[in-house]
């Protein structure tokens, strides 16, 4: 290692650390400052939703007064009776128009008294008799305003407060905030009275102006009025349609951090909870007041960085001046060992450093001592691997003894019972018997040939159990009957792994029942697993203990002992019986193929 690599390493590190330690603070200042700015755009939000909140009420206020005095205008009054009692009895539309239009001349003497901007007079059933401050054509024929809220609440017997129950109304491109206030003739409702002020651009203007947020107002998805530039409006009109239909129909306010043009705004959305769906929207820029704030305290931060960064590169020199020199000795002293490969060379110091001074001697012992344990080492090395080579041929000629020995123990039973079945057909049946001597003598070949290989085919184990079945056939006649569901041959599987299985169904189950038996074996693969299954339905076996069946069974024990040396772990067997129904083994092993000799 050079010098100057580990010297610019050092003030790399301490440069570092300056930069880190000004750069968590300038984080941690922001992060500090922008709670503090959101708690106060916070706060700026709620006022301007308050101030919002009173100038719409007094508006709404000063409207019902003047519609009040208005609604008992009596040629008002009685042209709208008598243009309802015509209507009931069917009079000619001449009639009809002609009253229509005495309201209509009403309506627009009010609407020039009346400080509004919308003006509407309906029937006792909502239906538009006169309208003022649109044009009449952009109104359907028979338009009926019976689902507007203000007009439903001045029909009522005791209305609500008028303003607390305005609605919006949406005409084209324009909205209206309007309030209904009942037309009465001898405490009959006869009919409605309802003005309305437009939510316009010059509204959300003088809004903003007396509270320095951003006002929007959204209708049917479309901005309607905004204090904000076209792109953010456009921002919005998207981030607004993606708000489920009940947060725009019921909640009153929602408060959210949006962002808008790649500016962050904090907003409150302030809903009328009108059919309608419109919504006011106040914003404060949460960017711009961040700007504001942290302007100075950047400035600042940045100084100070520039300056604590000076004189960590100045530390770092004196620093890595003082560890490199003599740590370069020691460097040189060790690729001086390297070199020669001499480990008792000692260390030659300049100047007095302790730590170097310390690590050296500490070498030094070190070198020494390994030079003493290298030829330990070696020897101790080659007896090691000497006794794992012996360990691992013990261990290999142990599980190789034990299993010869499990086979061992399984030709002599097998011959013994089969040898018993032929000597019972001698008497009987000397030809069967010459027959079956025959098969016997086959099944002694497969045998001798079986146990001396490890790993056997499924097809070699049925073929091997084949000559013994016909054995066993001629004994028990049509007593026995065998089936086979076998889909895979060629895995290998351990030799003697269904002939017990086989065996066994025969002498518990076949044997002590009256009438016909059916073993069924069956052999299956799935993935890397292999599934072998023998069934009888046989007498069966009362229900007891796995460990008690083993101990009783002799080729099953067997059977599981060898496949417990073989797997370990990797297998797993399962025994079910029931007492007049049978029995059934089933046997999961790995699906490996067959290892040739």
């Amino acid at each position: 290692m050079k010098p100057l690599k580990l010297r610019t390493k050092i003030i790399l590190f301490t440069t570092l650390i300056v930069v880190g330690v000004v750069s968590g603070s300038f984080f941690l200042i922001n992060q500090v400052v922008r709670d503090q700015v959101r708690s106060r755009l916070v706060h700026d939000l709620e006022r301007s939703q308050k101030t919002l909140d009173q100038a719409q009420k007094n508006r709404l206020r000063e409207l019902v007064a003047y519609s009040v005095i208005a609604s008992e205008n009596s040629t008002l009054k009685a042209a709208i009776e008598t243009f309802q009692i015509e209507m009931r009895s069917g009079s000619a539309t001449p009639v009809l128009d002609q009253l229509r239009r005495t309201v209509e001349n009403e309506a627009t003497k009010l609407f020039l008294i009346l400080s509004a901007d919308l003006l509407i007079i309906t029937s006792n059933q909502g239906q538009i008799l006169a309208i003022q401050g649109i044009e009449e054509n952009s109104i359907p024929t028979d338009f009926n305003l019976l689902a507007q809220r203000s007009i439903v609440n001045s029909l009522l017997s005791q209305p609500l407060d008028f303003a607390e129950a305005a609605s919006i109304w949406q005409v084209g491109a324009k909205v209206y905030r309007m309030v209904s206030v009942p037309i009465l003739l001898q405490d009959i409702v006869v009919g409605t009275l309802s003005t309305g002020f437009e939510i316009s651009p010059g509204l959300v203007a003088t809004i903003k102006s007396n509270t320095d947020s951003d006002i929007v107002y959204s209708a049917g998805g479309n901005i309607v009025a905004s204090t904000l530039g076209s792109v953010q409006n456009e921002a919005l009109k998207s981030y607004l349609r993606q708000l489920p239909m009940s947060q725009l129909q019921v909640a009153r306010t929602i408060q959210a951090e949006v962002k808008l043009a790649g500016e962050t705004y904090l907003t409150l959305r302030v809903s009328a909870g009108d059919v309608a769906g419109g919504a006011f929207v106040v914003l404060n820029s949460i960017d711009q007041a961040m700007q504001a704030t942290m302007g100075d305290i950047r400035q600042t931060l940045i100084w100070t960085g520039l300056i604590s960064t000076v004189i960590a590169i100045l530390l770092g020199l004196s620093l890595s001046e003082s560890v490199t020199r003599p740590l370069m000795r020691f460097v040189g002293f060790m690729q001086g060992i390297t070199r020669t490969g001499d480990l008792n060379q000692q260390f030659q110091s300049g100047a007095p450093n302790y730590e170097v001074d310390a690590l050296a001697r500490s070498f030094e012992r070190m070198a020494r001592s390994l030079n003493e344990s290298q030829q330990q080492m070696a020897n101790y090395d080659r007896e090691l691997r000497q006794r794992e080579i012996d360990e691992e041929k013990l261990r290999s000629l142990a599980t190789r003894s034990r299993l010869d020995a499990l086979i061992s123990q399984i030709n002599p039973h097998f011959l013994f019972n089969a040898l018993n079945t032929v000597s019972v057909l001698i008497d009987e049946n000397p030809t069967e018997a010459r027959r079956l001597t025959l098969k016997l003598s086959n099944i002694f070949r497969q045998t001798l040939m079986a146990s001396e290989r490890e790993m056997i085919s499924v097809q070699q184990e049925l073929n091997f159990i084949q000559d013994y079945l016909e054995i066993e056939k001629a004994r028990f006649g049509e007593r026995l009957h065998i089936q086979q569901e076998v889909h895979v041959t060629e895995a290998g599987i351990p030799c003697f792994t269904l002939q017990p299985l086989v065996e066994n169904a025969i002498k518990h189950g076949a044997a002590p029942k009256v009438g016909r038996t059916t073993i069924c074996i069956q052999v299956n693969q799935t993935g890397n697993r292999l599934t072998i299954e023998v069934a009888d339905d046989g007498v069966g076996m009362p229900e007891r203990p796995i460990q008690e069946i083993l101990s009783n069974g002799y080729g099953l024990k067997n059977l599981i002992d060898r496949l417990t040396i073989l797997y370990a772990s990797d297998f797993s067997w399962n025994f079910e019986s029931q007492p007049r129904k049978g029995t059934r083994v089933r046997l999961d092993l790995p699906a490996n193929p067959v290892r040739t000799a």
